[in-house]
């Protein structure tokens, strides 16, 4: 399993990463672009990394109010006008281990392209 990168530059869309807290996290190609274009510094990658917080005043993911939406990527300086929705998928995946030797089902918190402001 891939780590997250810390930079937007070195995310390939649809592809599957572990976080340090073993989140799995996947990106469209739309979610990248905008993560370049509105999120320079990398700070909204840096609260997926940190993963689920309470919402008020912390940097991570806090629920999405959005409908077919689960987490949201939240920000406090800089660039925090902006939140990035994620939704959970289902997908199979083989990891490629001595110990799986087949298919498995994981749940991936997936960054479709949803931006919305603050």
């Amino acid at each position: 399993m891939l780590d997250l990168p810390s930079s937007w530059l070195e995310i390939k869309a649809d592809r599957v990463y572990q976080t340090s807290k073993g989140r799995l996290v996947s990106f469209s190609q739309t979610q990248i672009e905008l993560g370049k274009k509105y999120d320079p510094q990398n700070k909204h990658l840096k609260a997926i990394e940190k993963g689920e917080v309470p919402p008020k005043g912390n940097i991570g993911l806090v629920p999405s109010q959005k409908e077919g939406y689960h987490l949201k990527s939240k920000v406090l300086v800089k660039g925090g006008n902006y939140r990035f929705h994620g939704q959970y998928i289902a997908e199979c995946l083989n990891l490629e281990s001595e110990k799986q030797k087949e298919d498995v089902l994981y749940m991936i918190l997936h960054f479709t392209g949803l931006m919305t402001k603050h």
